[in-house]
């Protein structure tokens, strides 16, 4: 969570020149709220609702959000709140018309600080306001959100105006919230999130709904083009056998689809053989550095051979050294590393390579080659040996990989040449028969569309990256709220209330779009027909005096959450019977 959320606690109403509640004397009435439950009752038509509004729109004055809002909250693009001039609602309660003299006076606390609000009941007008004893002059009732949606320490006028009215007060307006996984995730955001995070979010799915609405309208607009296209050549008498608008466009969108599978398919075989390439490179330079090694050590052992026998003629030097060269034995021209190695291995042990005698030559004036050069040199041939036989295994791979990419390509080439055909066939036979303008229009509007669609989809794409930074944040509070909610379901219900956190109701985004994964609270339950618990994803599965019961608890467990040990505020209407106890 952000920062500390803090909501409205109502401490006192008073109410002067209303004729719904004259009062002892005709002096009005004066509520105090103290601590813990604070009854109303009364018998039909003496005022419950019109007083629980009346607290309410003491608070929110004459605002409103959308229309959208008030079915559901996680629907809403444009998240703005309107401020009425007239508001007639208590006027209308009234036997005569209201003087200006009728004012309602709430004293409510936010974050610790104290704020006192008189208004006219004729249309909700401010007339005084003080924030923590200081006069405010601005008594504008949007200045005045603005104001307490700073306290409350949410992000806006418009996320503390639904806080109040959707969770706070639980009327006969209320949102089915614990029922919508759209109205979930939307509470989400403004208590448990980041500003710029929520923010971003909000933006970006206004974002996805101006571009989804653009693109149908454009859409609708673009097949009407089309058809009057078809009308004009059909009266036109341009002849069955020649093309139509429509097998212009099919043909178009052909060699679209064509072009783009022929790409991501080439793209796909390039790297593959670029793969090849720079593998088929490092096992060239892996053979080279091996002959490089192999002759180094050889030239080692030729050289020693020809320090040790330094009275043989010129000949049969000649002859070692062809050995020593890796040219082989240049009497019979057999390669001579095996009997070079057997050569030196004999000499070095000062022994005779032809007889085996012992002590057979003087070497104390030879160079002899280090034992620890010698495995080295091992070493790295067989390493590079090994790096050989990997590199011809992995090419091995990529063949059978690489087999089917290049029938792909050859099969997307192919499709994508006839498909140009075509289209050049078709744009050939209609260059007499259709305006040349109004087809070139109609190419472009089509290839603006899928402009559009694709901008959608990198959008939606962008959402459903932070609806994961959304459900990481909820890890915090998932625990505290599901228990809550559970412990308060059972109170009301007396059954056996399971509650788990999902991170996948789907939400679809716009019309068009696709839908994205929110994270969302579901209750399991038993009943009298299941003694074990099933899950209610919807209202429908549950009866309407549980729905109300689940919809409540749910309201108090958010304001526990972000209560804490401070203090926090529910009214609630009881219309339904099965409420009232």
């Amino acid at each position: 969570m952000r920062s500390s959320v803090h909501l409205p606690v109502i401490r006192r109403l008073r109410v002067i020149n209303f004729p719904m509640y004259p009062g002892p004397a005709n002096q009005g009435i004066d509520l105090e709220f103290g601590d813990g439950v604070a009854v109303i009752a009364g018998i039909n038509g003496i005022g419950k609702t019109t007083l629980l509004n009346l607290l309410m729109r003491m608070i929110l004055g004459a605002s409103s959000p959308s229309k959208t809002a008030t079915r559901d909250l996680g629907r809403v693009s444009k998240r703005t709140l309107v401020q009425a001039r007239a508001f007639p609602y208590f006027s209308e309660r009234a036997a005569n018309e209201l003087d200006d003299d009728a004012v309602a006076t709430l004293t409510f606390e936010i974050a610790g600080k104290t704020i006192v609000v008189s208004r006219s009941l004729k249309n909700l007008q401010i007339r005084k306001l003080t924030i923590a004893r200081k006069n405010i002059d601005d008594l504008t009732n949007a200045g005045f959100l603005a104001r307490l949606a700073d306290l409350a320490g949410v992000a806006s006028a418009y996320d503390f105006h639904i806080l109040v009215r959707y969770v706070q007060f639980f009327t006969e307006e209320r949102l089915p919230l614990l029922w919508s996984s759209s109205s979930q995730f939307e509470l989400f955001k403004m208590l448990f999130v980041d500003y710029r995070l929520s923010g971003n979010l909000n933006k970006l799915f206004a974002e996805i709904q101006a571009v989804d609405s653009e693109y149908r309208n454009r859409t609708f607009q673009y097949n009407n083009r089309k058809d009057q296209l078809e009308a004009s050549l059909a009266d036109a008498g341009s002849g069955v056998s020649a093309p139509t608008a429509e097998d212009f466009l099919k043909a178009t969108e052909a060699h679209e689809l064509a072009e783009r599978e022929w790409k991501q398919v080439l793209a796909l075989n390039q790297g593959l053989v670029s793969k090849r390439q720079q593998l088929e490179e490092e096992l060239d330079e892996a053979q080279l550095a091996l002959d490089a090694e192999l002759h180094a050590f050889s030239h080692a052992d030729a050289t020693y051979i020809s320090q040790a026998l330094p009275s043989l003629d010129d000949k049969l030097q000649f002859l070692m050294q062809g050995l020593g060269s890796n040219l082989g034995c240049f009497v019979c021209g057999k390669r001579g590393k095996k009997e070079l190695h057997a050569i030196g291995k004999k000499l070095r042990s000062n022994h005779c390579f032809v007889c085996d005698a012992q002590n057979a030559f003087k070497t104390s004036n030879v160079v002899p080659i280090a034992a620890v050069s010698i495995r080295k040199m091992e070493r790295t041939i067989e390493a590079l040996r090994s790096a050989i036989a990997k590199y011809q295994e992995d090419l091995s791979s990529l063949d059978v990989e690489t087999g089917p990419g290049i029938a792909r390509l050859r099969l997307a080439t192919a499709t994508r040449n006839e498909a140009v055909r075509q289209l050049a066939f078709i744009q050939a036979q209609m260059a007499a028969e259709l305006p040349q303008d109004v087809i070139s229009q109609l190419a472009i509007e089509k290839t603006e569309l899928d402009a559009l669609d694709e901008k959608r989809k990198d959008l939606a794409d962008d959402y459903k990256a932070g609806v994961l930074l959304v459900t990481t944040a909820m890890d915090d509070f998932q625990l505290a709220i599901g228990q809550k909610l559970a412990h308060y379901a059972e109170a009301f219900l007396h059954e056996k209330v399971k509650v788990s956190f999902t991170r996948n109701s789907p939400f679809k985004l716009a019309t068009g779009a696709g839908s994205v994964n929110i994270p969302t609270f579901r209750v399991a339950m038993t009943s009298s027909t299941h003694v074990a618990v099933r899950e209610r994803r919807s209202a429908t599965s549950v009866s309407e005096s549980q729905k109300e019961f689940l919809d409540l608890a749910f309201r108090m467990t958010l304001l526990d959450v972000l209560a804490g040990d401070e203090a926090t505020m529910l009214v609630m209407e009881t219309p339904e019977a099965s409420l009232e106890s």
